[in-house]
């Protein structure tokens, strides 16, 4: 018994320790597994985050790349390839070494000129120039921050190089490949919510924000001579403004331009294709020209001929050297070749009119080809891409669809045209050899292709009407695509451009039945093709200002619409005419008033004067603008408002749209000839209406202090209230373009600094949610109160910390000056709520600095914390609760910051 009991506490003791054991084992066990799933979870939690980061760059670059495509369509990336794949290496290389180009290169020059004759190969000198500066800045400042920006300017693409799309195209190019400052998101929001785009005066303050911000700044400007007097005064007056201490600009042009006004100190460099140049280049086309380089293989002396006869009569030209080559390159035999060369033409019309012998002297066949295809590549609104001409040059009189087996091949198009047309591979487009080519085409268009437009427009009619296309268009298929290198039918993108060519068609009358027809057709399908006709004006730069086209407008609607005073002219004799059916269904088509109006706001004099002398109500109210009159103030038509002033035109009208009255209109668009024409005619300067209130306001809104001083000169009240933000000082506080002159001018004139009303409540709101420093700085000065509550943030501390500006030095100067740093009211509720909505951590901190409560309850979110987690701000979330935010907190649309962050997956 007692080896029993023995054994048995022997064998308790064993397993006591043997459990103790396994404890121990069991507790690193569980401590392993705790480590395990801790790392486990940390490596979750990075990866997490870096996939939140991954897909936070993400939206960044794609909201990015929105906003650069937003703000201009111009892309002159691809130009700058073009060019430098055209350029013969060792083109230009004397102007590297140039003085002048080194001083401008290396800080000592602001403006440098580069002026040459026409054919000069100015393009692809300053490409070289501009590779240069770039490789300079990358070899010199790689760890500095540069840029570099360039304009290529097209005689034909004036419509889509507007002011504002240069502008917007530098500040592209300089800005994408840096990220984006809130300001431009906020500006590119506004703009969004708006379906509007920016203002010249919007751009230019972007640009001269990024260029303070960058520390070399090169421009170039090529083929100046090539935009309109007009237009170029007003960039060449923009591009001024910019220059500063750390901005070079280089300017290529024709020797006529002068804008020495512009800049006092610019230095002009001759542009000249040296003999090396100029022989080298030969001797490259040489090697291209199959005929002739075999003739030069048979005599090789014939090679030193032609470059010896051509480099002396081009004068420096490379165009007029190609155009010899192109020229010697049809000739069959040596001897050819050697007659060719001692009658060569000694200029550019002479070679151009040499080249036109050529084509007039080919077979029938080719001849007519040829002036066809001179005429589509010539005469068309825009550049024609290949398969676009293709397919207009297989067009057929009399067919009723387009036969696959007419399109020619674009080498056989080529081949007949004498070296007139080139095909443009970067660009896909089929364009003239030079813009000197197209200006003697201009010329000579009267006397030697009179029907130009007659024959374009016709064209476009008949594609139309081909059933094929129609159905295309029927279906929304083809308009869905148009844009895509693989569509069916490319030229229906060109026949929007059908009725301008009927405009300057010397036989519009002839075009009636075509036109009809299509009508016709549309009206058989009217359930697909209402709507549809907005397509013809999509192009156009002020296609949104035109308005909406009827559904299914009349014969005498287009005539309106596109200038086609002829026929015009004709529909309004049948009006006349109340025994003829044509009368009965012009007048039941459409509103004779809503013709007038659309006419007037085209600017389309001759069709105005018709209709006003055929008795329409000038004064009708019709489409967003109200009164023809209102409609010719907004786009600044000068002779038609005198006229329709000279017919009886009410100038104080008011109309339901945005501007309510003709002057609101003018003084919105900064037309100051327009808004002291009105003025001078009685316009009433205190007038009501539309969204700005009164002219004033619009004036002040975007900043024209030439017009708010012609108001006010005219007894314009500064005080009076209306409109969406209230006051006069509050739309100039409101506005990213006003100065502070005219806060300044309106004060002077006894502005109330502290009247209620409008979007912000009042003036100091509005200009510290635009981070105006000056202008906040001026209003306290003039006796703003600070905390005056109202409007859409409540106070001016709230609207200053909402704003994603750079708002730290307006919030501190509202501190400084006794903003109550915790009153409740706005949208937000508080100030903190609105910096932590926003995501700004050195706002919120500066406000938690000065006494912020942390835990204060009102507004949408309730509290900051819950602002904060509805946003997914992170880092601001954290500094709140580690100052004490009260995580159950309950208020606000989400009850808590908990269901904030929750319901938006944060």
């Amino acid at each position: 018994f007692s080896k029993q009991l023995t054994w048995t506490l022997w064998n308790k003791l064993e397993a006591t320790e043997f459990l103790k054991k396994f404890e121990a084992i069991k507790s690193t066990l569980n401590t392993w597994l705790t480590m395990g799933i801790w790392d486990t979870n940390q490596d979750y939690k990075q990866d997490h985050e870096a996939q939140e980061c991954r897909e936070e760059e993400h939206r960044n670059e794609a909201e990015k790349q929105q906003i650069l495509d937003w703000i201009t369509p111009l892309n002159f990336f691809q130009r700058q390839a073009d060019i430098l794949a055209a350029w013969q290496p060792g083109t230009g290389k004397w102007l590297f070494s140039n003085a002048q180009f080194k001083s401008w290169e290396s800080d000592g020059l602001k403006v440098l000129w580069c002026k040459g004759i026409p054919g000069a190969g100015k393009t692809v000198i300053s490409y070289c120039s501009l590779a240069m500066v770039v490789n300079y800045l990358q070899a010199k400042f790689q760890s500095a921050d540069s840029g570099v920006a360039c304009i290529y300017l097209n005689h034909k693409e004036i419509a889509a190089h507007t002011l504002m799309n240069l502008l917007a195209s530098i500040w592209k190019q300089l800005a994408v490949d840096k990220p984006l400052a809130p300001h431009v998101h906020k500006l590119y929001k506004h703009h969004r919510a708006r379906n509007t785009s920016p203002s010249v005066e919007e751009v230019v303050e972007l640009l001269q924000i990024l260029i303070a911000q960058t520390s070399q700044v090169y421009l170039v400007i090529d083929a100046l001579d090539e935009y309109p007097e007009q237009q170029r005064w007003a960039l060449l007056d923009q591009l001024s403004m910019l220059l500063g201490p750390t901005t070079r600009l280089m300017i290529t042009s024709r020797p006529h331009v002068q804008f020495q006004d512009f800049f006092p100190d610019l230095v002009a460099v001759d542009i000249r294709a040296t003999d090396e140049d100029i022989l080298g280049y030969i001797d490259k086309q040489i090697r291209l020209a199959p005929r002739l380089s075999k003739h030069v293989q048979l005599q090789p002396k014939l090679r030193d001929e032609i470059k010896s006869r051509i480099a002396s009569k081009v004068d420096g030209m490379f165009l007029l050297a190609k155009l010899h080559i192109g020229s010697l390159s049809t000739k069959n035999t040596i001897k050819a070749v050697h007659q060719a060369l001692q009658s060569l033409p000694q200029t550019l019309d002479q070679t151009y009119e040499e080249a036109i012998e050529r084509i007039l002297s080919q077979s029938s066949e080719d001849k007519e080809l040829a002036l066809r295809t001179l005429t589509w590549v010539a005469y068309t609104k825009r550049p024609l891409a290949v398969a676009e001409l293709q397919e207009a040059l297989a067009i057929e009189p009399g067919a009723t669809s387009l036969d696959p087996d007419n399109l020619l091949d674009i080498n056989i198009v080529l081949a007949v045209c004498a070296g007139l047309i080139i095909v443009d591979e970067e660009m896909s487009v089929v364009r003239l050899i030079h813009y000197t080519t197209q200006h003697y085409f201009e010329e000579i268009q009267l006397k030697k292709f009179p029907d130009a437009h007659q024959m374009i427009a016709a064209h476009c009619l008949a594609f139309w009407s081909f059933q094929e296309a129609f159905n295309l268009t029927l279906a929304h298929k083809f308009w869905k695509r148009r844009h895509d290198k693989d569509r069916v039918h490319p030229f229906l993108e060109y026949c929007v451009y059908t009725f301008e060519h009927a405009a300057e068609a010397p036989g519009q009358l002839d075009l009636m039945p075509a036109i009809e027809l299509l009508l016709r057709i549309v009206r058989s399908y009217r359930k697909y093709y209402a709507g549809s006709w907005h397509l013809f004006d999509e192009h156009t730069k002020d296609a949104w200002s035109y308005g909406k086209w009827p559904d299914f407008p009349s014969r005498i609607w287009i005539a309106a619409a596109w200038k086609l005073s002829h026929i015009a002219t004709a529909l309004c004799g049948q009006l006349t005419k109340s025994s003829a059916q044509d009368a009965l269904d012009v007048a039941a088509e459409l509103d004779i008033n809503e013709v007038f109006h659309c006419a007037s706001k085209r600017n389309h004099m001759s069709v105005v004067k018709l209709l006003l002398d055929y008795g329409v109500d000038m004064n009708a109210i019709k489409d967003r603008y109200g009164t023809a009159l209102l409609a010719v103030s907004t786009w600044n038509h000068m002779a038609v408002a005198q006229v329709l002033v000279d017919y009886g035109a009410d100038v104080n009208a008011s109309g339901p749209g945005q501007f309510g009255t003709a002057l609101q209109a003018a003084s919105f668009m900064s037309n100051i000839t327009m808004a002291q024409f009105l003025v001078d005619h009685g316009a009433d300067v205190n007038a009501k209406g539309g969204e700005y209130g009164t002219a004033l306001q619009a004036a002040s809104y975007v900043g024209c202090i030439k017009i708010a001083q012609l108001l006010i000169d005219h007894g314009a009240n500064v005080n009076e209230t209306a409109g969406v933000y209230g006051t006069a000082l509050q739309a100039a506080a409101a506005s990213y373009t006003a100065e502070l002159a005219l806060h300044q001018l309106l004060l002077e004139h006894g502005a109330d600094v502290n009247a209620k009303g409008g979007y912000y409540g009042t003036a100091l709101q509005a200009t510290s949610f635009n981070c105006q420093i000056a202008v906040v700085q001026l209003l306290i000065d003039h006796g703003a109160d600070v905390n005056a509550k109202g409007g859409q943030y409540g106070t001016a501390l709230q609207a200053a910390a909402t704003s994603l500006l750079d708002n730290i030095a307006v919030i501190q100067l509202l501190l400084d000056h006794g903003a109550d740093v915790n009153t409740i009211g706005g949208y937000f509720g508080a100030a903190l709520h609105g910096a932590s909505f926003q995501g700004g951590i050195e706002s919120v901190q500066q406000l938690l600095d000065h006494g912020a409560d942390v835990n204060a309850n009102g507004g949408c979110y309730g509290t900051a914390l819950q602002a904060a987690s509805w946003m997914g701000k992170m880092a601001v979330a954290q500094l709140l609760v580690d100052h004490g935010a009260d995580v159950n907190i309950k208020g606000g649309c989400c009850g808590t910051a908990l269901h904030a962050a929750s319901y938006k997956g944060h």
